[in-house]
């Protein structure tokens, strides 16, 4: 497939030329592509703020292993508290569109302006 990138600065493409020769690419496109192909097997790492009616909440992914997830939260009602579970699921499985996932299933269980993306 090919992908189109407009609008790049003449800066930017001098420096990702200099960096594609660094790497001992043919050429800026091959290096590109490359690093593309690097980037598109990473998996995210990211973390949503929750406030509930009454306690609050932490959901993470902060490493590539399935176990790397983590939430806490305190003074949640059950379904408060069950949303969270089910989001870490998502979460944890981190299969492709599972982040988008567990953000919709927080949103609607807290309210869009209840939860908050921030650094893992």
């Amino acid at each position: 497939m090919d992908i189109l990138i407009r609008n790049v600065s003449d800066e930017d493409a001098n420096a990702l030329e200099i960096k594609a020769k660094a790497a001992g690419a043919d050429n800026r496109g091959a290096w590109l592509a490359q690093q593309l192909h690097s980037m598109a097997g990473i998996p995210e790492r990211y973390a949503y703020r929750v406030m509930g009616q009454v306690g609050k909440g932490t959901l993470r992914r902060y490493s590539d292993h399935v176990n790397g997830t983590s939430s806490t939260f305190s003074n949640f009602n059950q379904d408060e508290a069950d949303a969270m579970q089910h989001a870490e699921n998502f979460v944890r499985r981190n299969a492709p569109g599972d982040k988008e996932k567990a953000f919709e299933l927080l949103t609607s269980q807290f309210g869009e302006d209840q939860v908050f993306e921030i650094p893992a």
